[in-house]
């Protein structure tokens, strides 16, 4: 299994090093191999480097609470909840946002904006649905991974 170290993830994802030790050290990424003492290796996997760009992309539309609920209940669901499916941000007409993970079989999971104890909510999603919302314009897509092959 290959490894990178923090200074070549930081640059390769175009953030600063601060900001990804700053991650790490709050428990916002987990790495593959992070002791919790400064100053020593933190070594990530390719999932945790997918991760770690994805997060910098939700970064742009979510922020402080919102973001790590996000997290918190993809966290809930394994390791690198990030690295795995695909991902969408919605904004409806109030200027309410809403974080979607598209799963197997065509369904999807609503992260944000649902009781905090509740259950997941699992929604039939296809894309004929998410197109008719967006056109009749009740959505707007700030952001997708739909297309998104790279790490």
């Amino acid at each position: 299994m290959e490894y990178y170290d923090s200074r070549t993830v930081a640059t390769q994802i175009g953030i600063p090093y601060r900001t990804l030790m700053y991650w790490v050290e709050t428990g916002l990424i987990q790495p593959h191999a992070y002791s919790g003492r400064r100053r020593t290796p933190v070594r990530f996997s390719v999932e945790d480097v997918k991760e770690i760009g994805r997060l910098a992309q939700l970064r742009k539309y979510l922020r402080g609470q919102s973001l790590r609920d996000v997290l918190s209940r993809l966290r809930n669901m394994g390791p690198n909840p990030l690295s795995q499916g695909d991902f969408l941000v919605l904004e409806n007409r109030k200027g309410q946002r809403n974080v979607i993970k598209i799963m197997q079989n065509n369904e999807a999971i609503q992260l944000l904006n649902a009781q905090p104890d509740s259950q997941l909510r699992l929604i039939p999603l296809t894309g004929d649905e998410v197109q008719d919302a967006i056109s009749a314009g009740r959505q707007e897509v700030l952001f997708s991974t739909l297309e998104d092959d790279a790490p």
